[in-house]
């Protein structure tokens, strides 16, 4: 694997990077982490993504993690010697999702492959993605990706890809190697499973018949023993997520980040008729909790190509200064790369594919 790292002053590189790294013989295929405070060059690096024939996938993302740091005004292009196949999705019917993914994937051995998918965080389609490609190939793969965006929650372009950097799209690869994976959050339940009695997409619209907003008010500050102002609400809601139960399944976190009118915004869908708890965490649970997904990784096997961490930024602003603290649970070593995205992607293997919010992943790649 071959790794560059490009400064926000040397943003006008990238293109540059990019023909070097497709002149390189061993590199077969490109994978891109740019960070949102990065000043692309839409339209130059459009007309050179377009133009090569390497095989190129990635997004833009709030923060990036380069060896045990994080930054938002850098990115980290990798030269993999693996070949991908890849598809850009613009169209998020499933029968036009279906129809491209399997136009564009030879998969005689999906048991050995892994599949990585990067997905604009504001995308409403992201169930019928997930779906199709559960669908189409189950558990066999390991799936690893997050929602790009800002913490602007604005769209723009930000999923980058051979058909040029796009908005409210996805790209989806196929690698034909294993990636080790391991997930874990430390969010703890505080209440009783509840059911999501109305919802629509991503909006709770009721819990067990009652409205929304005050039931999780109610819940959240008899826990925590005082009032909080909701008007500052993303703040006044960060230790306190929903969890979804899935079976045999540790618990799926949703991020609540908005609320209006009685109903509770997450960052991704949810299921009206699914059961939920308001979930609570501390700076100690959420550290132990990346020790977790990193020991979970290492106990399927260390395999020696590499370390990729997929971890949610609303820790990072949950744990402001103390992330470093993560950082090194995560990646011991200090020689990860990845990204901290608004919703993970990932599955290892037994479980349903889904989008998870405030959950850490830990990827090692095959030597």
């Amino acid at each position: 694997m071959l790794k560059r790292i490009v400064s926000q002053e040397e943003a006008h590189q990238l293109t540059e990077v990019l023909r070097e790294l497709e002149a390189t013989t061993s590199v077969n295929s490109i994978l891109m982490y740019v960070g949102a405070d990065v000043n692309l060059d839409v339209a130059t690096l459009q007309e050179q993504l377009r133009q090569m024939k390497t095989t190129v996938i990635g997004a833009v993302f709030p923060e990036v993690i380069i060896d045990g740091q994080r930054f938002s005004d850098k990115s980290i292009i990798l030269g993999l010697r693996e070949e991908m196949a890849s598809v850009t999705i613009l169209d998020f019917d499933e029968v036009a999702i279906e129809d491209k993914i399997t136009t564009a994937f030879d998969v005689p051995e999906i048991e050995n492959a892994s599949i990585f998918i990067f997905i604009d965080a504001l995308v409403r389609g992201k169930s019928q993605l997930l779906d199709t490609l559960y669908n189409l190939y189950g558990s066999l793969p390991n799936y690893l990706g997050g929602g790009a965006g800002s913490l602007a929650f604005r769209p723009f372009p930000c999923i980058i890809s051979n058909a040029g950097v796009t908005h409210g799209s996805a790209v989806v690869a196929l690698m034909p190697k294993p990636i080790t994976l391991g997930i874990a959050h430390g969010w703890k339940p505080i209440s009783e499973p509840m059911k999501v009695t109305e919802a629509e997409g991503n909006q709770v619209i009721s819990l067990n018949w009652q409205p929304a907003m005050s039931t999780y008010q109610k819940i959240v500050e008899e826990h925590a023993g005082k009032a909080f102002d909701f008007g500052d609400f993303f703040n006044a809601t960060k230790s306190y997520p929903f969890g979804i139960q899935k079976l045999n399944d540790e618990m799926i976190v949703r991020d609540p980040f908005q609320t209006e009118n009685e109903r509770i915004f997450l960052l991704d869908d949810i299921e009206e008729g699914s059961f939920v708890q308001i979930l609570y965490g501390d700076l100690e649970s959420l550290i132990a909790g990346a020790g977790q997904a990193r020991q979970a990784a290492t106990d399927s096997g260390n395999l020696g190509g590499g370390t990729l961490i997929i971890d949610c930024i609303s820790r990072v602003l949950f744990m402001g200064d103390h992330f470093e603290r993560e950082l090194l649970a995560l990646d011991p070593e200090a020689n990860a790369f990845g990204a901290l995205t608004l919703g993970e992607i990932a599955n290892n293997g037994d479980s349903y594919l889904d989008v998870y919010n405030k959950t850490a992943v830990v990827g090692l790649l095959e030597q």
